[in-house]
């Protein structure tokens, strides 16, 4: 900026002083004062535009700067400055700087993400061991248990048979507690069968069990999805009715299914008593804010989004959007 005013200044000196020198040559005294008027007003006027030029050449970068912060705010996390040789070399190595922390910042985001998809991936296989174990030693114990109970039944000892009764009735009841936790940790019905018949599963056992009667609704094709985006919609929905039932007192909640051929999207809804989003989460034995982060976590992983919607006494609805690659399609379909 220095150096563009010194080269103007230069520029309008030279233009004044060959003036005068032509008017005091050729005796036009008459003329002097005017012309030299008329040359300061030009110099005043090429000054001001130089500098406004070299100003705004001068805070483009930082326009630039400010232009790529309320991009990565907004969520666009691939925005970086554009860097021009013509730049100050101080703004130059500020853009470098912050696109360099924002290139760290991605690798740190990648590498968290990836490190999520282990964690979630290692506790899936973990919930499909338990259930497992559970469906086929510890349930087929008490099975087992349950006939010989039956039998003592028909003992001629009445007291041996009341008790014998009792202990069938117990067991029965942790033969059913046994098999509905397996069902809970890993549904035989989505890998077999796919989301649709899962989730109407998922739906019936919450009316069963929990009280919650659910309005169930599919919408467009009944196809199989990539087995990992089954697996996270099915996770969502049973986190979302876990909620439905623990904290927010509705007797009702709706499930609603939307498959096209580029995403499938999934909402709950309930008119229960609601909570503020605008607070954080308390930690507590509900666990309500790390199940609300793990259903964020699970369909992010599979390319998707998670949005909740929810207001104290306005009740709260879960909606997960995942866009489908087209090899995701290639799948038989389900019979409804």
């Amino acid at each position: 900026m220095l150096i563009a005013n010194a080269i103007l200044l230069g520029f309008v000196a030279t233009i004044g002083s060959w003036f005068t020198y032509r008017l005091v040559h050729d005796n036009s005294d008459s003329r002097l004062f005017p012309l030299g008027i008329s040359i300061l007003i030009v110099g005043v006027v090429m000054s001001l535009v130089v500098n406004y030029l070299v100003l705004r050449a001068a805070f483009k970068p930082l326009e630039a700067l400010e232009t790529t912060t309320r991009a990565v705010r907004e969520g666009n996390t691939e925005a970086r400055v554009r860097i021009s040789t013509l730049n100050d070399p101080q703004i130059t190595q500020l853009a470098e700087t912050f696109n360099a922390t924002l290139d760290q910042l991605a690798l740190d985001r990648d590498q968290v993400r990836y490190l999520a998809s282990q964690v979630v991936r290692a506790q899936e296989d973990e919930r499909k061991r338990i259930s497992r174990e559970l469906h086929d030693d510890t349930a087929q114990l008490l099975f087992a248990q349950l006939l010989r109970f039956t039998t003592l039944k028909n003992h001629p000892s009445e007291e041996l048979q009341v008790v014998a009764a009792s202990l069938e009735q117990s067991t029965v009841e942790a033969l059913e507690g046994v098999r509905r936790l397996a069902l809970e940790l890993r549904p035989p019905a989505l890998d077999d069968l796919g989301l649709y018949e899962a989730l109407g599963e998922l739906s019936q056992r919450m009316s069963d069990s929990r009280g919650v009667t659910v309005d169930y609704e599919w919408r467009g094709s009944k196809s199989r999805l990539l087995p990992e985006v089954e697996l996270a919609l099915y996770r969502v929905a049973q986190e979302a009715f876990s909620n439905v039932a623990k904290h927010s007192g509705a007797s009702s909640a709706s499930l609603d299914v939307d498959r096209t051929a580029t995403d499938v999207t999934i909402s709950i809804r309930d008119a229960g008593r609601g909570f503020n989003r605008d607070l954080p989460f308390v930690r507590d034995d509900s666990g309500i804010g790390l199940g609300l982060f793990g259903m964020e976590e699970r369909v992010s992983l599979v390319g998707g989004t998670l949005r909740i919607w929810s207001g104290v006494g306005k009740g709260t609805e879960v909606f997960a959007y995942v866009p489908i690659r087209s090899s995701a399609a290639q799948s038989t379909e389900v019979r409804s």
